[in-house]
């Protein structure tokens, strides 16, 4: 059966790639790993890929602001950018350059516009061209080259989109930067643009309008609007305030263009990975260390944490290693995420301690689990639990993990190199291979611990046996079987003539397979320590075996793409032609068999063997994979790569043929030092004590505030009362003088309204005489519009008159002339008739003449050929004569149209001027009308005026007599609602005010009680390690007690002192002691963070709603459409076809379905005999007669010319 393999989790990242980490959410995170994106949600332990064809090498990761597609790009001959959708896992366009481009091999930089979209991407060199994709259609909507011709050097690395306007961003790199705006299809430059000696390493938008630029030189460019506006120098900057223009700005920006700026400078403080986010913006300076830089308004941002990338263990010294490589922050803006070139995440946790004055560096913290550096060398599986462990080869570390949780659970580091690794079946116990020894040791709860070692140096190959009770050691090419009881040395295999490659124990542990480098496979017996048998295959290299459950079938595989299958002498070759293999691992039952190819992949073969074989191909792993094991379940397979990474795969197996044998449930027991189990009891029990007097602590105090609090509150109830008193007091006099006021006021009022009387008087008189004067210009004005009117009207008849005689002329004389041109066009026309007529009778008869003559006389054929030229070119001459007096009479015809339409355009001039001039009259009559109306209206108004004039005076006295009523009764109303309103402002800001200093007091007990619990916890251990000490000083006493009684004795005080030494030198009880502590702490640290984690995603995903995607129904009803559209249209030119079939087969009279061939060919034949010759005759014919229409054509326009253009003239007189 063929066995298929789901990947669980899939460990490592790549580093070669640009922007290779994004956060898709407050937990989920992005980064490309072997031959997968990975979509890891790092709380919830559970992963998302995203799977890349085999040959795509992708060199820049995107992802749209929205967290819904990510862009990906690939190198290759003809560069492509896949989009994917991170919901479904799909691709969903792939985006390529539209024009023909054979040296550009990748994209150098790629950005989502803010409406996502849009894509910008950048071509590689020479010819570097910016594309504006629209990605959703598939297609480029305007592009612009980038590139500048007079510096080759000047390459465009960076590319930052506006975060507001899809149609401006900004690109940059070495010796490059531009603003692009668009309009109408077309990009073009702006702004700031002096930066051929800028060498650009990012950049960041902070706004729509505001732009950061970092250099490598280790300053940041602030731009707004297009416009340098500011220099920074990181390395001294603290404070950055963005409307100050400091005087040093206008030096540090003409300083640009003499900077030497040379890519090989080592660049130590270069300004890399800019990001701007709601609350500030950072950057990584240099290498190892990340800014961030905290808003604190509209302007200003204050240098506010220092991260640094802690220090990594390897054999590689490389110090571009810790250059950063990308930071993203995540949805909340308070964690970043950052990788560099170790193949690790690392985060940080925004908004510490405030420092904001050089404040101390941080160490960032590992996301996730700890991956492995460099090749992972040794790889190995227990039986009793569901681990399995890991080592480096550059990372000289050890990693125990399990397959079921998929977690690290320990990691141990040493200083020195880590050859090989196997694991005990119980999982409690492990052999490290060192440089200088093999080493047994013990696995404790939180570290290895040497029980035994061995004298084998760097043994790359040791395993145990299935019982556990034996292990097999390699020691160059000599196999030590060792004893894991007492640890002593069972049997010495030698044989070999070159080093031990691979070591494999049966099932029964009664048999042990080595394989050696020369190719040589031997078996040894278990039970007397002597080879049994042995396996040489000539002219082949063998890399790895597999034994079968039954120990009676050997599988080996060779370099020549086979694997041979070996039992009882008898030699079986099974030929994979595509395969190169290079490992195996066969299952327990012979049911499960795996193969390992170069490039990373993984075959699962069906077994038994059957031919043809069948099997399937896995391929996740973009590197060579070094190690490959099965868990004991056959449930699990675990593979490792070249490039550190790591895979756990689950197997999925054929219905009814998941589960063999007997299942075995893991253990979860782990080894525990006894004193170091006592010490963390005995801590447990004190602090639970200490939190009971914690508890009775906090009671007591929250008592006395109580106490407190009260006698607070009736102090401030006295000193209100008393105030209020006060404000009653001072009410009472703010009443006499309002009092006061409001007499003073009467009196003005009377006055005032006697000014207003007598001004209303004088305005009265003064209108009245206005009026009279306007009505007089009224008069005059009737009079003068009378007398023009009589005149326009006396005008109006006269030109009517006069126009009308005119047209009456004209239209007679024309008619009269088109009556005589329509005659002669009759007369024309007829003739022209008869002549066509008579030539038509002409042509036939000559035709047929023809036709006769051809028939009967062939000999005669050039005398009636002559013949019928002479007639032809009398025909031409009358045809030629004839069109002759067609044209003339065709021009006569346009004559007089033309004069007819000259005659019209006059008419309708006239008619217009009529029209003009009626409106003229309306408009003067219409406005003598609305002239009558204003004036009835203001003489109306005016009359109204007065009355209403009277009757307000009125009623004048009578409000103003109410209105001081009121103001006496409402004006003491409203003061004693003011007083009311602001006592009780008063109340509730004093209300606040004890709210602020309840929650303050509160605060400041909480972390003085913390304090308090941090000085006794302190107290607590410096009381136990001081008891311990004594404890340790008394034994260390009476030992050295024992040993001075034995002064008489020299040998007997050397071995005592000897021993003195080794027991009390190193100490290491009491480090390990330590060490456990402040471990258990860390881990209680660990999982809070966790729990909180946890809670915090679980709450977002339940208001979360991620809608699906219905686009593929609506793609293939398009899709269906367009195929209908074909078809339909395919059917109609089939149609058409068929009818012109029809068509020229009744011409040729092949329409009939008894027809024989011969006669079919036969008429074919007759009715193309003399048609090429026909055809030029008629060719020649209709020249000619294209020639005499041009000479016709330019007669005519020649009398055209010449005609005189009369235009009648009309003079109008008012």
């Amino acid at each position: 059966m063929v066995v298929h393999l789901q990947s669980r989790v899939f460990y490592g990242l790549k580093t070669d790639i640009i922007s290779n980490v994004h956060y898709i959410s407050d937990s989920e995170i992005l980064y490309p790993v072997g031959n997968v994106i990975a979509l890891h949600n790092v709380p919830q332990y559970r992963q998302r890929l995203i799977r890349l064809s085999e040959k795509q090498q992708i060199n820049i990761i995107s992802v749209t602001h929205n967290k819904k597609y990510v862009a990906i790009c690939d190198i290759g001959e003809k560069p492509t950018i896949s989009i994917y959708d991170i919901d479904t896992l799909k691709r969903k366009k792939l985006l390529g350059i539209p024009y023909d481009a054979p040296d550009v091999t990748r994209f150098t930089c790629i950005g989502f516009t803010f409406d996502n979209k849009h894509l910008a991407a950048v071509t590689g060199e020479p010819d570097q061209t910016m594309l504006f994709y629209n990605w959703e259609k598939g297609k480029v909507e305007s592009s612009i080259k980038v590139g500048t011709p007079q510096n080759p050097s000047a390459i465009v690395e960076v590319l930052a989109c506006n975060p507001s306007d899809a149609g401006v961003l900004a690109l940059g790199g070495l010796y490059t930067f531009k603003f692009l705006t668009l309009s109408d299809t077309v990009w073009r430059p702006y702004g700031f643009s002096k930066a051929d000696n800028i060498l650009t390493c990012s950049m960041t938008w902070l706004n729509s309008d505001r732009l950061l630029l970092g250099t490598k030189d280790g300053k940041i460019l602030y731009l707004e609007n297009g416009d340098l506006k500011n220099i920074y120098k990181m390395t001294d900057t603290v404070f950055m305030n963005l409307k100050i223009r400091e005087e040093y700005v206008i030096q540090a920006s003409s300083s640009i263009a003499t900077m030497d700026a040379k890519e090989d400078i080592p660049w130590e403080s270069n300004v890399r990975c800019l990001i701007a986010f709601q609350r500030g913006f950072a950057y990584a300076f240099g290498l190892r260390t990340i800014i961030v830089f905290e808003k604190e308004g509209p302007h200003k941002y204050t240098k506010r944490n220092i991260y640094i990338i802690p220090t990594q263990i390897s054999k590689q010294e490389n110090e571009d290693l810790y250059q950063v490589n990308s930071i993203n922050v995540n949805l909340s803006s308070d964690r970043l995420l950052i990788t560099t070139g170790w193949p690790q995440l690392f985060y940080a946790k925004l908004w510490g301690p405030d420092l904001n004055v050089d404040p101390e560096p941080q160490e960032l913290k590992i996301m996730g689990q700890a991956w492995h550096f460099g090749p992972i060398s040794g790889l190995s599986v227990c039986a009793w639990k569901s681990t399995f462990m890991t080592c480096g080869e550059l990372d000289h570390s050890v990693r125990l993990w399990d397959f079921e949780s998929e977690r690290l659970i320990l990691h141990k580091q040493y200083t020195e190199d880590i050859c090989g690794i196997a694991l005990h079946p119980t999982g409690l116990f492990c052999l490290i291979g060192f440089s200088d020894k093999l080493r047994f040791m013990s696995i404790l709860i939180d570290d290895l611990l040497p029980m035994e070692e061995f004298s084998i140096r760097c043994c790359k190959t040791v395993k145990f046996s299935h019982g556990g009770h034996f292990f097999a050691a390699v020691n160059g090419n000599i196999v030590q079987i060792y004893c894991t009881i007492g640890f002593t040395s069972s049997f010495i295999l030698k044989g070999h003539t070159n080093r031990v490659k691979t070591l494999l124990w049966s099932q029964t542990d009664t048999k042990l397979l080595t394989l050696g480098a020369e190719g040589t496979i031997y078996q040894w017996d278990m039970t007397t320590g002597r080879r049994s048998a042995e396996i040489i295959l000539k002219g082949i290299v063998l890399h790895d075996i597999a034994l079968s459950a039954d120990e009676q079938i050997t599988y080996c595989i060779a370099d020549d793409n086979n694997i041979y299958e070996i039992k009882d002498n008898t030699t079986r070759q099974h030929s994979f032609p595509d395969a190169n293999m290079y490992s195996i691992v066969l299952g327990k039952e012979d049911q499960v068999l795996f193969l390992v190819c170069p490039g990373g992949i993984i075959l699962s073969v069906k077994c038994p063997f059957q031919e043809p074989i069948h099997y399937v191909t896995f391929h996740i792993h973009s590197a060579d994979i070094t190690k490959i094991a099965l868990s004991y379940n056959e449930q699990f397979l675990i593979s490792t790569g070249i490039d550190g990474s790591l895979c756990i795969w689950k197997l999925i197996y054929p219905e009814g043929k998941g589960k063999i044998g007997k299942e075995l449930t893991y253990t979860n027991e782990v080894l525990i030092n006894k004193d170091d189990l006592q010490e963390k009891i005995q801590t447990i029990i004190d602090l639970n004590v200490r939190m009971r007097e914690l508890e009775t602590e906090h009671a007591y105090k929250i008592r006395q505030i109580e106490v407190v609090h009260n006698d607070k509150i009736r102090d401030i109830h006295q000193a209100y009362f008393e105030a209020i008193e006060e404000l009653r007091d001072k009410i009472s006099r703010l009443q006499e003088d309002h009092k006061n006021e409001l007499n003073t006021i009467n009196v003005e009022i009377l006055k005032m309204k006697e000014k207003h009387e007598e001004t209303m008087n004088q305005m009265e008189t003064n209108y009245n005489a206005k009026l009279i004067v306007e009505y007089d210009k009224y008069l005059a004005l009737e009079n003068t519009m009378n007398n023009v009117r009589q005149n326009y009207e006396k005008r109006l008849e006269e030109v009517e008159k006069h126009g009308i005689e005119e047209l009456q002329k004209a239209i007679t004389k024309y008619e009269a002339l088109l009556h005589t041109k329509k005659l002669q066009l009759e007369e024309n026309q007829d003739e022209m008739t008869q002549q066509a007529r008579v030539h038509e009778e002409m042509m036939t008869q000559v035709e047929d003449d023809a036709d006769k003559e051809i028939l009967e006389l062939k000999t005669n054929y050039e005398t009636l050929l002559h013949k019928q030229k002479e007639a032809n070119i009398q025909l031409k001459g009358e045809a030629g004569t004839l069109r002759n007096r067609y044209m003339t009479s065709l021009k006569d015809v346009e004559d007089l149209k033309r004069q007819l339409k000259r005659v019209q355009s006059e008419y309708g001039y006239f008619q217009k001027t009529i029209q003009e001039l009626e409106k003229d009259k309306e408009d003067l009559k219409s406005e003598i009308n609305e002239r009558d109306i204003t004036i009835q209206d203001r003489e109306r108004q005016i009359y109204e005026l007065k009355r209403t004039n009277q009757e307000l005076e009125k009623f004048k006295f009578v409000l103003n007599y109410k209105i001081t009523e009121l103001k006496n009764q409402i004006e003491p109303r409203d003061q004693e609602i003011k007083e009311l309103k602001e006592k009780i402002r008063d109340m509730e800001t004093e209300l606040v005010n004890l709210h602020k200093t309840t929650i303050s007091l509160e605060l400041q007990l909480h972390e003085l009680r913390e304090k308090l619990r941090a000085a006794r916890r302190e107290l607590e251990y410096e009381i136990h390690r001081n008891k311990r000490c004594q404890q340790l000083l008394k034994r260390i006493r009476v030992d050295l007690l024992d040993a001075s009684g034995l002064v008489q004795e020299p040998q007997a005080l050397k071995a005592a002192v000897t021993k003195l030494y080794h027991k009390y030198s190193s100490n290491d009880e009491f480090l390990r002691s330590r060490k456990a502590d402040l471990d258990a702490q860390c881990e209680f640290i660990k999982q809070r963070d966790h729990l909180e984690r946890t809670i915090a995603s679980l709450k977002r995903q339940v208001f979360q709603d991620k809608a699906g995607n219905g686009k593929d129904i609506d793609k293939t009803v398009e899709e269906n459409i367009i195929l209908i559209t074909e078809l339909n249209a395919l059917r109609e030119e089939l149609k058409d076809a068929r009818k012109h079939i029809q068509h020229m087969e009744s011409l040729l009279g092949l329409a009939a379905k008894d027809i024989k061939p011969s006669e079919a060919k036969k008429r074919i034949e007759e009715a193309c005999y003399g048609h090429e010759q026909l055809r030029t005759e008629y060719r020649s014919q209709m020249q000619e007669c294209q020639n005499i229409i041009i000479a016709l054509k330019d007669d005519m326009y020649k009398l055209i010319s010449k005609l005189p253009c009369e235009e009648p003239e009309t003079k109008i007189t008012f």
